[in-house]
């Protein structure tokens, strides 16, 4: 067995993290402070060969592994992961599904533009009533002649406010089932999805909205694929993608960790480190522990994906450790920190309320733990 980042791993993390000292750093705490995406950052992804380094190089990506996906987004993450939430809303869940299913127009009109950064997308999947419930959608997609008409609203769409287009799911049929939902193409801004910008406690430098759409037509040639009844893509890249925003939360706990170590060293009181009082080394010890099972579980799920995908309980199951360990490891940051963590100056009261995010957010730990003991019933593991 062989745990060792290639050298071609190692030299991803040198580049990825240069740019996010050096290009986003300086733009972090304005982006929290005015709730606004700093322009131009996603062509700099684009140039960068980040949003396309999971595709295939015939497909006008860099190709790359899921390994190094998951470096591209744990460094994004552990100096912003507002930044590395839109990221992630556009370069995975909000094209990941053209690559996959799309027609060949529609890759040529939307996932190739996206992954130079030309076009930001995002993806209408969660709605006011609907929670985590996906097949209980109420947005509704009704066919008529040339296309379909589509009523029905989303929240908490990460990128709508700056997006050029949308990966929409709606329900194409009444039926409580998943050959009822599917996938359409939606280009943004149009008079008749009004988007209002959410103010959020957490990832504060990503944009948000809540759309209302209301009698919008969509021609034929904007449905994924050509075909109706796209939910299994809907779960591929929701399984996928836990995989990619642990790795992010996890850079979350190590951005939060360095800046409680580095202040735990030099924080003197009465004559020496506070490292050196027992309590604030163990809440030091507690941390790393943490952040090294968070680590093993997210690259063992990159390689499991590499090696031919991932199940949804595997997936679930990390996305579950990572985030409710990032929660902690970001709290006992705040702790080290003392009064000083209270200041916005420090980033470790910033990367809490981020942290925080993720016991919600890409599925609740709840939702995770339904998947989880649901395939352990189905192995005959619970009763």
């Amino acid at each position: 067995m062989d745990f060792d980042f290639t050298l071609e791993h190692k030299q991803l993390r040198d580049t990825v993290r240069r740019h996010t000292e050096e290009e986003m750093r300086p733009h972090v705490m304005e982006a929290d402070d005015t709730e606004r995406f700093p322009d131009g950052l996603f062509r700099r992804w684009g140039e960068l060969g980040l949003i396309g380094a999971r595709y295939p190089e015939a497909d006008g990506g860099i190709g790359m592994d899921k390994v190094s996906d998951c470096i591209i987004r744990e460094e994004l993450g552990r100096v912003s992961q507002a930044f590395c939430a839109a990221f992630s809303a556009h370069s995975h869940l909000g094209i990941w599904p053209i690559w996959r299913a799309g027609t060949p127009k529609q890759k040529k009109a939307y996932f190739a533009p996206a992954i130079s950064g030309e076009k930001v997308a995002c993806f209408g999947l969660s709605e006011p009533d609907g929670g985590s419930n996906i097949r209980a959608m109420k947005t509704c997609a009704e066919k008529v002649d040339g296309g379909y008409r589509i009523n029905g609203s989303k929240l908490y769409i990460t990128n709508a406010p700056i997006a050029g287009f949308m990966m929409l799911a709606a329900r194409t049929a009444p039926e409580l089932k998943p050959s009822a939902i599917s996938l359409f193409i939606v280009d943004l801004p149009n008079p008749a999805i009004s988007i209002s910008h959410l103010k959020k406690e957490g990832l504060k430098g990503s944009e948000t909205g809540l759309l209302y759409i209301e009698d919008f037509f969509v021609p034929d040639d904007y449905l994924l694929g050509g075909e109706e009844g796209t939910y299994p893509i809907i779960l591929d890249s929701l399984t996928e993608n836990r995989v990619g925003v642990a790795a992010s939360v996890l850079g979350v706990a190590k951005g939060a960790y360095e800046e409680a170590l580095e202040y735990a060293r030099t924080r003197i009181v009465a004559g020496k480190p506070i490292l050196e009082y027992q309590a604030v080394a163990h809440r030091l010890a507690d941390m790393a522990t943490d952040i090294e099972a968070a680590h093993w579980m997210v690259y063992r799920g990159a390689w499991q994906v590499d090696k031919g995908g991932i199940d949804h309980e595997t997936a679930a199951k990390i996305k579950l450790f990572v985030s409710e360990a990032a929660f902690r490891v970001t709290e006992k940051a705040i702790r080290v920190l003392a009064g000083a963590g209270m200041i916005r100056e420090h980033c470790v009261g910033r990367h809490h309320r981020d942290a925080m995010v993720y016991l919600f957010g890409e599925g609740t730990s709840d939702i995770q733990r339904n998947l989880i003991s649901r395939a352990m019933k189905e192995r005959d593991l619970l009763p």
